[in-house]
């Protein structure tokens, strides 16, 4: 997004004169009023140290106001450390945070310890450097706990059991989208990564296999705050992956859980029994003003794979948004900005604070995520809607023994998700474990869902064309 070199000539270059074009008459530092710029952030001109230490700033203020609804006084933290370029500041910035108040400007500490947690992704992408990362917490004398990707195949020697996925297709004969899944005992002789990889390659497209990371590195960051005793998990969302989000979670479908996955303070993450806080002090520094930091500070970091890397800006929702709001931000500096405060004002509607867990993505399922669905999703072209008829039903799906349904216990975006899914893949073991908390009763049947949605519907939009008549 942004390129630079550390010399001293730096003001010279070309990129930053257009930039000068609109600035102080004087073209010095908005902050010392002394020395010659650096660089521009928004169309105003900071110097190298007085950058540095704004954005140190930036950092601590949004620290401070999270600290305010801290779980417990003096919590442990758990710093999120993915190895790239947000992370590695965040890390630096909060040792320093910790560092200055140990040595006495502070009469009490406000975190009791700060720990840093990686999630190792090598057994999905090739050339990937673990122990390159835990160095640069080891350089500042952070401990760093690592989990990897595929202990969510080996939670607690319940391996012998997962969720299979057997149907995820449309309905012989119906509208609608039907997921059941069947208890299977998981291959002693198979590794967990095999059974990582099988998961990822089941699943539709790019979109889908990024989501599914991010809902597996919840979790295991979670686990891994709770194993640690952290009360608070520290999240490297800049303000520009924070607005570019915003816009790709809706348009996944997750608006209904929206304010807890952009918002400062999430309540929980990763599982609904975490007890783990998870706060986002980088919101007010876009990636431009990260670079830089990194840069005038020389923080290390490594480049984090993906699924898109080196991919075009279509490969991937999240890739595409990205890059809209990297160019929008470009051309009109104060987008990311408004964005990010209009996040913060967001809030979780009732519905979302009493609704139950998503049993893949722990977060709020909204009631009735089916029939919402069904209105606004093309599942069969007029054209096959014959060949579907002629589709002979599963033995498996008719077997109640075999299989169950588990539509209710899915949101609309893992309904989306899992829509493409290939049958016979098998999901996270926390999965079943979050099945078993909520299916304390039985489930109520597909049918007897779509029934009730389609008249609360139906009641709902009488309701609103006589509403204005009612004394």
């Amino acid at each position: 997004m942004c390129d630079a070199t550390d010399t001293p000539a730096m003001e010279s270059q070309p990129q930053l004169q257009k930039e000068r074009v609109v600035g102080t008459p004087s073209k010095l530092c908005v902050k010392c009023k002394a020395a010659k710029p650096s660089v521009s952030i928004r169309r105003s001109l900071y110097c190298r140290d007085c950058f540095v230490r704004a954005s140190v700033t930036k950092f601590r203020t949004a620290l401070s106001k999270s600290r305010k609804r801290m779980p417990v006084a003096r919590a442990r933290v758990m710093v999120a450390l993915s190895g790239g370029a947000t992370s590695s500041a965040m890390l630096q910035l909060m040792a320093d945070y910790q560092r200055m108040e140990l040595k006495g400007y502070a009469a009490e500490p406000t975190y009791a310890s700060v720990v840093a947690g990686h999630v190792d992704e090598s057994a999905l992408f090739s050339g990937y450097d673990d122990a390159q990362i835990c160095d640069i917490a080891a350089a500042i004398d952070i401990e760093c706990r690592v989990a990897r990707l595929e202990d969510v195949f080996a939670l607690e020697g319940d391996r012998a059991a997962l969720l299979e996925l057997v149907h995820a297709t449309i309905a012989p004969g119906t509208t609608r989208d039907q997921f059941c899944v069947q208890l299977t005992r998981g291959d002693e002789s198979k590794p967990a990564r095999e059974q990582l990889r099988a998961l990822f390659a089941g699943l539709g497209s790019a979109t889908d296999r990024e989501d599914m990371l991010d809902i597996i590195k919840a979790f295991l960051l979670a686990r891994l705050a709770r194993q640690a005793q952290c009360e608070l998990l520290l999240l490297g969302d800049s303000g520009t992956r924070i607005a570019s989000k915003l816009v790709s979670l809706t348009s996944r479908g997750r608006g209904f859980s929206l304010p807890l996955e952009v918002g400062a303070e999430t309540p929980f993450l990763g599982s609904s029994s975490s007890g783990v806080m998870a706060y986002r002090p980088m919101r007010d520094l876009i990636m431009k003003e990260i670079a830089f930091f990194n840069l005038w500070t020389r923080q290390p970091s490594v480049v984090v794979p993906t699924f898109t890397t080196g991919a075009p800006e279509t490969a991937s929702i999240d890739r595409l948004t990205e890059s809209f709001v990297v160019g929008l931000d470009r051309d009109f500096v104060s987008t990311v900005p408004t964005v990010c405060r209009t996040v913060q004002k967001l809030e979780l509607c009732p519905e979302a604070l009493t609704a139950a867990q998503c049993i893949v993505c722990s977060m709020p399922a909204e009631a009735n995520a089916q029939a919402w669905r069904n209105r606004l999703t093309v599942n069969v072209a007029p054209s096959e809607q014959s060949l579907e008829h002629d589709i002979a039903p599963s033995a498996d799906i008719q077997s109640p023994l075999s299989s169950f349904g588990v539509t209710a216990h899915l949101c609309y975006s893992c309904q989306s998700l899992l829509h493409f899914a290939k049958p016979g893949v098998a999901l996270p073991a926390f999965c079943l474990e979050n099945y078993r908390e909520q299916a304390t009763t039985s489930p109520p049947s597909d049918a007897e869902n779509d029934v009730d949605a389609d008249s609360q519907q139906r009641r709902e939009s009488l309701r609103l064309r006589i509403e204005e008549f009612f004394i």
